[in-house]
């Protein structure tokens, strides 16, 4: 294509915010074009910078005619365009939320049209201030005096300085000017640095990259920091108590908010109800952040992850470390699942898959033969990947329940209620 055929600049009506959570339009020639910072119902202008057949990209240069889900973003990096950490400041709560469910619904329409129930979008979350877990980065250039902290540019790995962030807890951002102060002259080359704060307000802090163990201990003690990982190295505390009962770490994964893990815990004790006397299977389990409510009435819960952190405890909880799908592979391999098997016959499967899915360990785990599963997602597209899978090996979805955890960007979980089909087992 020449600048010709296709002048780099072009204006366009903007029809919907994407999945990936750049605006939507087409261009006159028929192709769709991304544009970043626009809102549904705009007339924009773009400069097109990059180009293929049947799609662009757009850089937005004005907006002609605005939207009246249009607002004013808070954060000064957002407006200018320097920080990735957001998608969607620019757009009206109300209009974020529809567009997740819009998402959710297109990634997902195989099994709607297969008869799964579509739940409305749930918003448990407060727009901003929700923050209890975020990662930073940092790089260090020759002859600097400290590195630089921040959060990666839009589209880029360009750190941009954060030293304010509307998104996180107050406990978070009060530990911003020590990370500058007195953790970044010990920073070398670049790394990331994963915060976590409990509901006292207490800091704790993973450094991942070179870094002198002197200023990771002296990080204790300021700006609310009570702790700091660097590597195997641990200064202060060891973990906080995010939930009652839950410890977790700042290098481990936790749900980025308390309301909206709590809300993630009330819908998957909804999907996996009954659970009396039930043999379950839970699969990447992590710290137990699901295990506990598995536990209210199940005969016994069998809890599967690579890397558990800190592990709960309970009588009739058995903890299984190693790779999700050779476990379950080993399992079947036991003859698990069956009433000839090693004692485990399952009632209940549950699975809380990384954003990748759990390709791996769908055959295998279809091969148990549980007659109910229960899919936690954070990402529509490799979801609707399993669903169809798993609808290949006997199960059907009925019914999903999208949660809105994380306002300000593209990002939506999925929880998902599946039944094997009669005569499948």
């Amino acid at each position: 294509m020449t600048d010709q055929d296709h002048p780099r600049e072009i204006e366009l009506e903007v029809e919907s915010l994407a999945a990936g959570g750049d605006a939507v339009g087409r261009a006159a020639d028929g192709r769709v074009v991304f544009v970043p910072g626009a809102a549904p119902g705009e007339r924009v202008r773009v400069r097109l910078v990059e180009e293929h057949r049947q799609f662009a990209r757009g850089a937005l240069l004005a907006v002609m005619t605005p939207s009246a889900d249009r607002v004013e973003p808070p954060c000064p990096l957002f407006r200018d365009r320097a920080c990735g950490g957001c998608t969607w400041q620019h757009v009206a709560y109300p209009a974020q939320a529809a567009a997740k469910q819009a998402s959710v619904a297109s990634a997902l329409r195989r099994s709607i049209g297969d008869g799964m129930a579509l739940d409305a979008i749930e918003s448990p979350v407060a727009p901003y201030r929700w923050r209890r877990r975020a990662r930073l980065h940092w790089v260090r250039t020759a002859g600097s005096q400290a590195a630089l902290v921040g959060l990666y540019a839009p589209r880029s790995r360009r750190v941009t300085l954060v030293n304010a962030c509307p998104q996180l807890e107050p406990a978070l951002e009060g530990a911003l000017p020590a990370l500058h102060t007195a953790l970044a002259p010990g920073l070398f080359q670049k790394g990331e640095i994963d915060l976590l704060c409990d509901p006292a307000g207490q800091v704790q802090v993973a450094v991942r990259g070179p870094c002198r163990a002197r200023a990771a201990e002296a990080l204790v003690g300021q700006g609310g920091v009570v702790g700091v990982i660097l590597g195997r190295q641990v200064f202060g505390a060891a973990a906080l108590e995010v939930e009652p009962g839950q410890w977790a770490q700042a290098d481990r994964f936790a749900q980025p908010s308390s309301a909206g893990n709590a809300a993630l815990i009330a819908a998957v004790d909804r999907a996996t109800r009954p659970r009396e006397g039930a043999r379950i299977l839970e699969l990447y389990a992590g710290s137990g952040n699901l295990t506990r409510t598995l536990l209210d009435g199940a005969a016994s819960v069998m809890a599967v992850d690579t890397r558990p952190g800190r592990q709960l405890g309970h009588p009739r909880l058995r903890w299984q470390v190693g790779p999700v799908e050779e476990v379950v592979a080993d399992l079947v391999g036991r003859g698990a699942g069956g009433a000839d098997g090693e004692g485990l016959v399952l009632d209940l499967v549950v699975l809380d898959p990384p954003r990748e899915g759990a390709r791996a360990a769908l055959d295998p785990l279809a091969a148990l033969g549980a007659p109910r599963l229960v899919y936690v997602s954070c990402d529509p597209a490799t979801l609707a990947r399993d669903l169809d899978r798993l609808s290949q090996l006997g199960y059907r979805a009925v019914r999903a329940a999208p949660i809105d955890l994380m306002p300000q960007t593209a990002h939506v979980e999925v929880v998902v209620s599946l039944e094997l089909r009669a005569g499948t087992a």
